[in-house]
């Protein structure tokens, strides 16, 4: 990158010195008129850089620099790591406490205003005689949830909310050594992560160029594959039986809500179903379990998602799941434990 900086400044300097000169005037003119298009070029490159680099930002399932912007700008967690305002302890007294634990979809990537967050929605639904406490973080799966659970200094919620998503056996996958093996940042040219104008054309044009580069096809092939997969699946269900118990140790009701792969919500309802059979057979049945394909078929998919480049669940979709949550979650602490 910095050769190419060195190459086309030098250009610039030399544009100038022939258009300066005095023996040739044919050529002097016409290096004049390629001077005005260099000098126009490098105006509009200097705007574009400007323009990425402090006002455009989009969230992205790729480390762009655009997605560095949007984290930068709307991104902001507690001293604890979590998207959510401070809590502590006289915050729930004398309250109803809800726990909220997931990964990128309950913390609400791609959702700019955190009120727009499915756990932000549910509990204006639930009013101000609950604490909803929000501990989802990205990239975390079922067994990270689970020690979550049991170090966060809220001995007996009332309930805790489980949102799911199929990328959470990836956990079980790696522990016997089954990894994707997709990387889109593997043949990463360096000149694409030193401008933000360059960064934004690569990420444009490169999966144009390169079919697949971004794997979502083939990713989620190799995700369904390890559903079907028995050892697997058994490590998984395990896991996922693990974080159960950690519910019930608490003493507190257990909802879960199951998010599909949002960009073929059809298409992974077997998987779907088989995590929530794992539910019920521990006798959390429809009442306790919310699976979202159906909601998301029901949106097209332009609604449902957060952009093209971005497959999280989008704001109006958090919303609907917010609404639905908060009718079954107000039924749930009026139980008994």
């Amino acid at each position: 990158m910095i050769g190419g900086v060195i190459g086309y400044s030098v250009l610039g300097m030399a544009l100038v010195m022939l258009a300066r000169q005095q023996r040739w005037t044919a050529v002097r003119q016409w290096m004049t008129g390629l001077l005005v298009t260099y000098v126009t070029i490098t105006l509009i490159l200097l705007a574009g850089e400007a323009y990425f680099r402090f006002a455009y930002a989009e969230s992205d399932g790729l480390p762009t620099l655009a997605s560095r912007n949007w984290l930068g700008r709307y991104w902001q967690t507690n001293t604890q790591g979590y998207r959510d305002r401070e809590w502590q302890a006289e915050d729930w007294q004398d309250k109803q406490t809800v726990l909220v634990l997931g990964d990128s979809f309950a913390a609400g990537w791609g959702i700019e205003n955190p009120e727009d967050r499915f756990a932000d929605v549910m509990a204006a639904g639930l009013g101000d005689g609950v604490a909803v406490i929000n501990l989802g973080k990205e990239g975390t799966n079922t067994v990270d949830q689970t020690a979550i659970l049991d170090s966060y200094p809220l001995p007996h919620p009332d309930v805790v909310v489980l949102q799911y998503y199929l990328n959470d056996i990836e956990h079980a996958a790696l522990s016997l050594g089954l990894d994707p093996g997709l990387d889109p940042t593997r043949n990463l040219p360096g000149w694409a992560n030193e401008s933000y104008l360059a960064n934004f054309l690569y990420w444009r044009l490169a999966p144009r160029l390169q079919p697949g580069l971004r794997g979502e096809q083939t990713y989620w092939g190799w995700l369904y594959s390890m559903y079907d997969n028995s050892s697997v699946w058994d490590i998984h269900r395990q896991e996922l039986e693990a974080f159960i118990a950690a519910v019930e140790a608490r003493d507190a009701q257990l909802m879960v809500v199951i998010f599909p792969n949002m960009l073929d919500a059809v298409g992974s309802i077997p998987y779907l179903d088989r995590v929530a059979q794992v539910f019920e057979s521990r006798g959390y049945d429809e009442r306790y379990t919310l699976k979202l394909f159906d909601q998301a078929e029901q949106m097209p998919l332009n609604e449902r998602i957060v952009s093209p480049r971005d497959a999280h669940a989008s704001a109006a979709f958090n919303r609907l799941v917010g609404d639905l949550l908060a009718e079954r979650v107000v039924q749930l602490l009026q139980r008994p434990t």
